[in-house]
């Protein structure tokens, strides 16, 4: 593509879409950034070359404001920047006017029920699951998974609605977010064994590349300190299971635990993760892929990775009025 790229991002103040715009930013291409945010002051909006507010993603004129943004700024295609975005492109891609970075539908729509995906899994004999369970009492989680348990909304992210059971007084301070849809499982590992791992799939059941982390969270659910790993047997192998079994398109994050040196999957996000600007920094650039995958005929440039740790401070943007 000649000209310049019109590129829209949505949800530029929260960490995955600005860090999709200093990944655009660190290619060689020529990119015009429009950004989108519900907030009026975020730091997305001063690294894009234009920003608009706009409502909630559930607001009834949403797509219409989308819809004329797309015809007013000419754009060649949109990145999702938050879970809610991408549902939703997801649920009308059909009837958006331009390039989408989007997984398949089928994997989208499993990703919002964990317990659904725990189940398909299951079925497809995936041996490194974590047992998972609903409708359970106390004293019975205590008797069928111990002592510390975990519980978790079936539908969440960024680890909200995750809490550590650990004994009947943090139960006792919980069991009013208990219920029907909540989920029960046993406490894996450890946080000095928690991994992420970003792939970049073909569509076909295998991926063009791939970039694994070992993480510990933030209290925000985003990666606060990383430590690249070159590879990892185990991980990798898991991982081409779950690629087959559902055949992700683009940019999809999978999480995982280790205990006693074997694998469990935490969850699959099919979408960039929020540890896209820390990869690109290590020289695995998910928007970049995206860019060449969705738009450029699937031509792949392939960049030295490096290899190392980094770890997330706080940071001022000044803006002189």
């Amino acid at each position: 593509m000649d000209k310049k790229i019109n590129i829209l991002v949505t949800g530029v103040g929260a960490i995955i879409g600005y860090g999709i715009i200093e990944s655009l930013r660190a290619t060689s291409l020529e990119c015009n950034v429009v950004g989108i945010d519900i907030y009026d002051e975020n730091y997305g909006k001063y690294i894009c070359d234009t920003f608009i507010q706009v409502p909630y993603t559930s607001s009834p004129n949403y797509k219409a404001i989308v819809d004329d943004i797309i015809e007013k700024y000419q754009i060649d295609i949109i990145f999702p920047g938050i879970e809610q975005d991408v549902f939703f492109f997801s649920n009308c891609r059909e009837s958006i006017k331009t390039k989408l970075v989007l997984n398949n539908a089928d994997l989208i729509n499993l990703s919002k029920d964990k317990l659904a995906m725990y189940n398909i899994l299951k079925e497809n004999e995936y041996e490194d699951l974590i047992p998972t369970y609903e409708n359970l009492s106390h004293v019975s989680a205590v008797s069928i998974l111990g002592l510390p348990y975990i519980i978790k909304p079936k539908q969440s992210y960024a680890s909200k609605g995750f809490h550590i059971i650990d004994s009947d007084e943090a139960h006792n301070k919980l069991k009013k977010v208990i219920d029907t849809n909540t989920l029960f499982q046993p406490y894996i590992g450890s946080t000095d064994e928690e991994y992420t791992v970003s792939i970049f799939a073909d569509g076909k059941g295998s991926y063009i590349d791939s970039y694994i982390l070992r993480r510990y969270l933030s209290s925000a659910g985003a990666s606060e300190k990383a430590f690249s790993i070159k590879h990892d047997n185990a991980i990798t192998k898991s991982i081409d299971k779950l690629v087959k079994i559902f055949k992700p398109e683009g940019p999809t994050n999978m999480q995982f635990r280790k205990s006693d040196n074997k694998v469990f999957l935490l969850e699959i996000n099919p979408r960039i993760s929020s540890a896209c600007s820390i990869r690109t920094k290590f020289g695995y650039n998910e928007p970049l892929y995206c860019l060449q995958h969705y738009l450029f005929n699937k031509e792949y440039t392939r960049t030295e990775k490096k290899f190392g740790k980094a770890i997330r401070y706080i940071s001022d943007k000044v803006i002189y009025e």
